[in-house]
């Protein structure tokens, strides 16, 4: 049903843009690392997957939709670790940018989103497994860099704001802010 209702949201963001005739989809991977503010968490860094739909009112700024998938993995007994479904709507800006420059190399880029996750872990049988939601506060800067015709790369560092996980996988008091890199193919 979760991912219904995700699924739903992609489309209607979609089909609302389409009408624009200026929308952007990307597909990035990279590295989620939670908890990156507590000394003791034994939380390690996983993958990151995510798809995000950039519909520009001018091309200089931008609305996102982004849906995706996290995972990392716990040091803890007992413990195989904790996944995540993040949707989050943001806003980005290339300061940069002008209409008529031609090919652009590489372009700064600045952004804010905010949104929801749904996060459960992964125990190894001898624990009752915890699932919960939480809100996403997060920031992006990062760099368009042009492959060639309408496709681009775009490099970005995310520092966000989690705060849930006190009860998951173990982690007792500590919530899942951190960081997210992420590397998305732009077409």
């Amino acid at each position: 049903m979760k991912i219904l209702i995700v699924l739903l949201a992609v489309f209607c963001t979609v089909a609302a843009a389409a009408e624009r005739k200026e929308i952007e989809m990307s597909f990035g991977a990279g590295v989620w690392m939670p908890a990156l503010f507590d000394s003791d968490t034994q939380l390690n860094p996983g993958p990151a997957f995510t798809f995000t739909v950039q519909i520009p009112p001018s091309l200089g700024n931008c609305f996102i939709n982004r849906p995706g998938y996290l995972s990392v993995t716990s040091d803890r007994e007992h413990w195989k670790g904790v996944t995540g479904l993040p949707l989050t709507i943001g806003y980005r800006t290339y300061p940069f940018y002008r209409r008529y420059a031609g090919p652009r190399g590489i372009e700064p880029l600045l952004g804010i989103y905010g949104g929801g996750i749904l996060l459960w872990d992964r125990s190894d049988g001898s624990q009752d497994s915890k699932k919960t939601g939480a809100a996403v506060i997060g920031a992006e800067i990062g760099a368009r860099i042009a492959l060639g015709g309408s496709t681009s790369l775009d490099l970005v560092v995310s520092p966000e704001w989690v705060p849930a996980g006190s009860t998951l996988a173990g982690e007792s008091n500590k919530d899942l802010s951190g960081l997210k890199i992420l590397a998305s193919i732009v077409f």
